[in-house]
């Protein structure tokens, strides 16, 4: 596996070093490295000129011992480069955009990319932590068994429940990457009650007492699947199988979620009649939205008025 680094992040890394924020920096070294710096200004080819600062940046980035430490934090996962072609870290845009992620070309080589704000190697210690939950869920997308894949496979859900099904995703993706972190005596990104209380949050409608045992099932798996995490966002008030209005469920005839239901015993005869030969399966207890009530009634009438 190849490990590169995006220039913008080298420079950035090696600037803070310089600007006093990393301990343990030499002043000296300092000293030294703004003085190696003024040497490219005088190349005049512009690329070979840029090629000569991002070589000053990378030999400082590891002699202050950043490479170091990214470096040994793969180690820890041995699938990593057993799986990945190609690891590359860049400078990340954002809070919001720091992550790792996977990409898989048309001839099936994988590649990890890993943002990091720069602020990340002012302390060792913190950026271990990150680097720690950042690969762990890099290792998950490498390994076979946790069945990963880039696309939830939720057809039935609209754009809206897609959105919220990703956020509950990640949320659970990340309790058992704390869990597992701090199982193995390593710091977590979030305490266990962080992740409880978000988690609660998420799941609001659920009952304490599923809540707390959910919760602790996802804490303490050890080895957890793509699979199960799809299983608990797909429909987890679970409105779908409800087959009765219910606030939020999907109408048995369009299949979009609504809050506004009505009574399938008070529809006319001649409307219950025009359902039912469209849907065979549908009874009048399972009701409907009332965009399908205004569709069918409107149809009907119609109908009357062409035949009268």
């Amino acid at each position: 596996m190849q490990l590169r680094y995006d220039e913008d992040l080298v420079e950035a890394a090696v600037f803070l070093c310089t600007s006093g924020r990393r301990s343990g920096v030499p002043a000296l070294q300092i000293v030294r490295f703004q003085r190696e710096r003024e040497k490219p200004y005088a190349i005049s080819d512009p690329d070979e000129r840029n090629a000569a600062f991002f070589k000053l940046h990378l030999d400082w980035f590891r002699e202050w011992g950043l490479e170091t430490v990214l470096a040994s934090s793969v180690k820890e996962f041995p699938l990593l480069p057993q799986r990945l072609n190609l690891l590359a870290v860049r400078k990340a845009r954002g809070k919001s955009d720091e992550g790792a992620e996977l990409y898989v070309n048309e001839t099936g080589q994988r590649t990890g990319i890993l943002a990091l704000r720069p602020e990340r190697f002012a302390q060792d210690a913190a950026l271990w932590d990150y680097l720690r939950h950042e690969f762990t869920h890099l290792h998950d997308m490498v390994d076979p068994g946790f069945g990963y894949s880039p696309v939830l496979d939720l057809p039935a859900l609209n754009a809206a429940q897609i959105r919220l099904a990703r956020e509950r995703y990640r949320l659970l993706w990340d309790i058992t990457i704390d869990g597992r972190l701090t199982a193995a005596g390593h710091a977590p990104m979030a305490a266990r009650e962080q992740h409880a209380a978000a988690f609660a949050r998420g799941y609001s409608f659920w009952p304490a007492e599923r809540q707390t045992e959910t919760f602790d099932s996802l804490w303490g798996n050890t080895a957890p699947r793509h699979a199960d995490f799809l299983a608990l966002i797909a429909d987890p008030r679970g409105l779908r199988e409800a087959h009765r209005p219910a606030p939020g469920a999907s109408c048995p005839l369009c299949d979009f979620p609504t809050f506004d239901w009505v009574n399938g015993d008070s529809l006319s005869p001649p409307v219950t009649v025009r359902i039912a030969s469209e849907f065979p399966s549908w009874l009048p207890d399972q009701g409907l939205c009332g965009r399908c009530h205004e569709v069918y009634a409107a149809a009907v009438d119609t109908r009357l008025q062409v035949v009268c």
